[in-house]
């Protein structure tokens, strides 16, 4: 092994070469001697900020020193490797960021590991895992990382990106007039299509079809509210591998988005990653540790049954959809473990990197205007991603509005100059709810995701027309934006 520390007024950066042959399962950073029952480095602070939090709220973005930190993520996919840590009484924060060069991210998640206490000593370190797939023959330099210093947690995560941007592994996103209608309104059916579950009580997947999303449609445009984007949400399609509009539900979704052209309105149509449901090879899939079944994205067949559905998305040509984007969802089912193996040998983060820069570059090359609407919170995906997507809230809470604005700053952090997809609301009670509506177009794109009543919730006359104004003024603003009046 050769550690070698680079040192700067700006930041220090601490990297660990191996010569060898043999596959490296995982790395750990700051640990010393291993073999010794006190291994571990020392430390004084008392707080850890991670930014990545799953929706299920079994996490904080905050924990004690003394408690591991070790983040899978649902929401920011993938979230930023860094952590803050703070000091009681000290005005500045260590922060600790992990690194890798472009094609080396082969890596899931970077654990915080406190030792414990080992006569009357307590230390930690810090580690990432490989899972066996990063082979090395010859010399290799590991994932490295970034120390400096931080403000708070928020300057913290700038200067983690920025150092992906000065350094080239992340690509500066061009500046560019972007078409008006990616601004929004959203409207995105997938409540709605909840709220028509319980009235019909049949599965809200199975109202993902042309007749709830026309009357969708109607409902808003009698409140009020013009979207300027259509999301049709799960699952308009047979088979979520090869994504194919179902015939019951869609007769002709060409002509329903011609018509939605016709109003103004620009359809875009969620897209689930990973799931294997409709491929019908299983070479071009990977089992996972934990024994499911999941797309080997990086395998030849499959590219082409993607290709072959982002040209039917997204080209005007006779028998395809003439769409304006897609929603990326379900990234977390990144397929993880040991024995797997891809076809293209990536793994991880840069297994989704590949997999995300295809469907980019592809989809661009049929419609350049096309959005990809996505949720990662890392600037290696800033240039690959139109729509930062804010994610799913959990109802069971009720700080809607603190949530995603919090989001909404990391995410404005790690791809500066990309939409925001404000995302959904809950629609568990009015003041939730209505909080974040009202305050959308102070961090994003509005998105609306339900017009109808819940069991639990739904909208007054006074709700739809604040709504209403809300809109007006934000769609307002962005034709003014464009020289329109």
């Amino acid at each position: 092994k050769t550690y070698t520390l680079e040192c700067t007024p700006l930041r220090f950066i601490y990297k660990v070469s191996v010569r060898g042959q043999g596959r490296v399962d995982g790395i750990d950073y700051f640990t010393g001697n291993s073999a010794d029952g006190g291994h571990g480095s020392d430390y004084e602070f008392q707080w850890g900020f991670n930014p990545c939090i799953s929706w299920y709220n079994q996490e904080d973005y905050y924990f004690k020193a003394s408690e591991k930190c070790y983040r899978w993520s649902v929401l920011m996919v993938p979230p930023m490797f860094c952590y803050a840590f703070r000091c009681e009484g000290l005005a500045r924060q260590l922060a600790l960021g992990l690194a890798a060069e472009r094609g080396e991210h082969n890596f899931n998640s970077f654990t915080y590991n406190p030792v414990g206490t080992h006569n009357w000593h307590s230390t930690f370190f810090l580690s990432t895992d490989q899972d066996g797939h990063t082979v090395v023959d010859g010399e290799w330099t590991a994932p490295h990382i970034v120390g400096y210093g931080a403000d708070d947690e928020f300057d913290a995560m700038k200067k983690y990106t920025d150092y992906y941007f000065a350094s080239g592994i992340a690509k500066v996103k061009k500046k560019e007039v972007v078409p008006k209608f990616w601004h929004g309104p959203i409207a995105c059916g997938w409540i709605e299509q909840f709220a028509r579950y319980y009235d019909k009580n049949i599965g809200p997947v199975d109202l993902a079809c042309e007749e709830i999303y026309e009357d969708y449609i109607k409902r808003m445009h009698d409140a009020g509210l013009y979207p300027r984007c259509l999301i049709i949400d799960d699952k308009w399609q047979t088979h979520y591998a090869i994504d194919i509009a179902n015939p019951d539900k869609f007769p002709d979704m060409r002509a329903f988005v011609d018509r939605r052209h016709a109003e103004g309105i620009h359809t875009m149509l969620w897209f689930k990653i990973f799931d294997p449901d409709g491929l019908d090879y299983d070479d071009a899939c990977v089992t996972t540790e934990r024994s499911g079944k999941r797309i080997d994205v990086s395998h030849p067949y499959f590219l082409k049954v993607l290709d072959d559905a982002l040209y039917r998305i997204f080209s005007s040509d006779e028998g395809c959809y003439d769409c304006d984007g897609i929603k990326i969802d379900y990234a977390f089912q990144i397929p993880i473990g040991r024995e797997m193996k891809t076809y293209s040998g990536k793994y991880g983060v840069e297994l989704l990197y590949e997999f995300m820069e295809h469907i980019y570059t592809t989809a661009k090359k049929i419609k350049p205007h096309a959005i990809i609407n996505c949720s990662p919170c890392h600037p290696y995906f800033a240039h690959i991603c139109d729509h930062g997507r804010l994610h799913d809230y959990d109802g069971t809470n009720r700080f809607c509005a603190e949530d995603l604005e919090f989001r909404g700053k990391m995410f404005s952090i790690a791809m500066p100059g990309t939409l925001l997809d404000t995302d959904n609301a809950g629609f568990n009670t009015r003041r939730d709810t209505m909080r974040w509506l009202l305050k959308q177009p102070q961090t994003g794109i509005p998105d609306l995701y339900c017009v109808s009543p819940l069991p639990s919730f739904g909208f007054n006359k006074e709700d739809l027309a604040a709504l209403s104004q809300v809109w007006k003024e934000y769609t307002d603003r962005i034709d003014a934006m464009y020289g329109e009046e």
